[in-house]
C-alpha cells in the first residue's frame, strides 16, 4: 500500500486546505487550469486518481523540473 492509500479523508483535506492557504498568501488569483484543479476539493478517490495519473507522467518522463516550473512562475507573475 502507498503512502497516499495510507491517507485518511481528513488528512487529504487537510492537505488541499495547505494547497489553498499557499496559494491564498499571493496577490494573483491562480488563474492556470492546473492549479484551479489542484484547489478544488476532491474525494479521497479522485485525489488517488490524481496521484496515479501524475506517478504515471513521471514514470514517463512528462514533467518539468521545479526550478523551470519556479523559474516561469516568477517571470510569469513577478515574484
Amino acid at each position: 500500500m502507498s503512502k497516499q492509500e495510507k491517507l485518511s479523508e481528513d488528512d487529504l483535506m487537510k492537505i488541499q486546505d495547505l494547497i489553498k492557504k499557499f496559494f491564498s498568501q499571493h496577490e494573483y488569483e491562480p488563474t492556470d487550469k492546473e492549479v484551479g484543479n489542484a484547489l478544488k476539493c476532491m474525494s479521497k478517490k479522485d485525489f488517488m486518481e490524481y496521484v496515479t495519473v501524475a506517478e504515471n507522467d513521471m514514470a514517463n518522463g512528462r514533467y518539468r523540473e521545479a526550478t523551470e516550473v519556479f523559474d516561469g512562475l516568477e517571470q510569469r507573475y513577478g515574484f
